[in-house]
């Protein structure tokens, strides 16, 4: 695994009656064999060999599944190992270059919940926020706190696509008055972003319909079916603001050709005009064959000199207005 060990930290809290607390690998044990009531939720941040085998040996997770753990940057997914559901969401947020994906990996289990990510991750810190509102006499559950670590997830993806959409407002408007390559490269890298999204947030939503449509042993459906729809609800608002945007985009890149095509056009209409201002001009001096010595006038100068340098003026200028009306200039 990327950056393996290299930030190395384990947080363990022990949920009962009495609220959260903190908790230490020695407990793990008696916490998992615990009265009901009771469970406990490891944060591994850049898991060790250490940490495979914790859970390996003390949580018995499937070997594919904590083989996935081993194994970043992988589309979001579920898997149902019986004893305990493996999932695969994906935080999002924004770099240089345009969208950027982390993982975070969730074993759920009926008095266990433990996730797995590389570096710090600002979703558990969310996640924790909002289960720290519901202590007291409501313990919050292991499927209360995926919940809140996926609609926390969820909620990230709606500033990533304002941000997406105001900038295309902005390009749009600006492809109006003045195409040119940069726009055109702006608007092929915010495509890449949204497709990008939309392979995130599509199975996700997938995802969900499947906790909706199932019974897991793990997850109390009769109490938390309000809030996984709730989030089922938001993966598919975003997923279809993801799809008007894609066709808003393609929208402003035909815009952008026409814009360009437009522009050249106009380009080519004032070239045909110089060059047939040109030609006539060419054509009236070499009929009159006006090789001109110099200085110009001389004294023994034709008199049919004034006269054609009157016919050409009027002909550039016949053929300018003759241009104008025609749009081409």
């Amino acid at each position: 695994m990327d950056g393996r060990g290299k930030h190395r930290m384990l947080t363990l809290t022990a949920f009962g009656p009495g609220g959260a607390r903190p908790a230490s690998l020695s407990e793990v044990s008696d916490l998992l064999r615990g009265e009901a009531g009771q469970w406990i939720w490891v944060d591994i941040t850049d898991p060790t060999d250490e940490d495979v085998r914790l859970l390996e040996q003390q949580f018995r997770f499937h070997p594919l599944a904590i083989e996935d753990t081993r194994n970043q940057h992988q589309r979001p997914t579920i898997a149902d190992y019986g004893d305990h559901l493996f999932l695969i969401v994906n935080p999002v947020g924004r770099s240089g270059e345009g969208v950027a994906f982390r993982e975070l990996d969730i074993f759920l289990g009926a008095n266990r919940l433990v996730t797995v990510h590389l570096g710090p991750e600002p979703i558990i810190a969310a996640a924790r926020q909002r289960i720290g509102q519901t202590s007291g006499a409501n313990v919050p559950t292991p499927g209360y706190v995926l919940y809140a670590l996926v609609d926390a997830i969820v909620d990230g993806y709606f500033p990533v696509l304002d941000e997406i959409g105001d900038q295309a407002d902005t390009l749009e408007d600006a492809v109006l008055a003045s195409p040119n390559q940069t726009q055109l490269a702006e608007l092929f890298q915010m495509k890449r972003d949204l497709i990008a999204l939309r392979k995130v947030i599509a199975p996700q939503r997938d995802m969900f319909n499947v906790l909706l449509r199932r019974d897991h042993s793990h997850i109390d459906n009769t109490t938390l079916q309000y809030y996984l729809r709730d989030v089922y609800d938001h993966l598919l608002r975003a997923t279809d603001l993801v799809d008007t945007m894609r066709d808003l985009l393609s929208n402003t890149v035909e815009l952008y050709l026409s814009a360009a095509s437009y522009r050249l056009n106009q380009v080519v209409n004032r070239l045909t005009a110089l060059t047939i201002i040109i030609g006539v001009l060419a054509v009236i001096t070499g009929f009159f064959g006006m090789n001109l010595p110099l200085p110009w006038p001389a004294r023994d100068a034709s008199t049919a000199t004034l006269p054609v340098l009157a016919v050409m003026l009027a002909s550039v200028l016949g053929l300018l207005a003759l241009f104008r009306r025609a749009g081409w200039l």
